[in-house]
């Protein structure tokens, strides 16, 4: 279970996590690139550049979680996108309930590091109650008007990103917070000029500067099935016709 980041001495807190034990998690040299670059106080911000199955989501989130543990950051805010965004409106359900399909991802990857979401997430109705709050979701469409201060902003997904849906958050966000922006350069789910995504042109403004670090994942974990679909392009299969 996360622990509230309370009573940690600064003499505790790993200068690396070579040495961590990292919830049981075992990394290959790519997925540590991607932790270290994470849990280094020189980036600000960490674009991955991954494929499907690569344990992105879950790396990201594990590191997150410990940069709160260890009281680097006041808490964890997760940003994904509504690829169905224009149809939102007419779903049955509230705000979040139409949301939720899109948290999923996170929400396995906190289980699997034993994070209690009973009583880690903000809740209006029970965050009296549980003062150990610390995470909360959002998707892009109600940011306005937001600002994110002492976080790690998770964007998940980030390929299905528009160019300006993708500024609205980074602009957002303040120099106090680790920002890990998570996307695949090889696939989007945008259902209206794909070319559009701002996943690709940001990796490249940032990358530019010291304060970032742009990795790669590219070893699919989930099995040959997964790793063999995702490696067929379109243009891959416009030429196969």
């Amino acid at each position: 279970m996360a622990r509230k980041n309370i009573g940690v001495s600064i003499h505790d807190v790993p200068i690396t996590l070579s040495e961590h034990p990292f919830y049981g998690l075992r990394l290959d040299e790519q997925q540590k690139i991607f932790r270290d670059a994470i849990w280094s106080k020189e980036k600000l911000v960490v674009f991955c550049n991954a494929k499907a199955g690569t344990g992105k989501t879950l790396i990201a989130t594990a590191t997150a979680n410990l940069l709160y543990e260890y009281g680097r950051s006041q808490g964890i805010v997760y940003i994904a996108s509504p690829t169905q965004e224009q149809k939102q409106g007419f779903l049955k359900g509230t705000i979040e309930e139409k949301s939720e399909p899109y948290f999923e991802p996170f929400y396995e990857a906190l289980d699997k590091i034993g994070v209690n979401r009973n009583t880690a997430f903000y809740d209006s109705s029970i965050n009296e109650k549980y003062q150990s709050a610390y995470i909360e979701c959002l998707t892009h469409t109600f940011l306005r008007g937001t600002n994110f201060e002492n976080k790690v902003v998770i964007v998940d997904e980030a390929q299905n990103f528009y160019f300006d849906e993708l500024k609205k958050v980074l602009t957002r966000v303040h120099d106090s917070c680790k920002v890990i922006v998570i996307g695949h350069d090889g696939q989007n789910d945008l259902i209206s000029n794909p070319e559009r995504s701002g996943f690709v042109p940001y990796m490249e403004w940032f990358n530019n500067d010291e304060r970032t670090a742009v990795c790669r994942l590219e070893k699919n974990y989930r099995g040959w099935i997964s790793q063999h679909a995702d490696d067929l392009t379109y243009n891959l299969a416009m030429k196969m016709n």
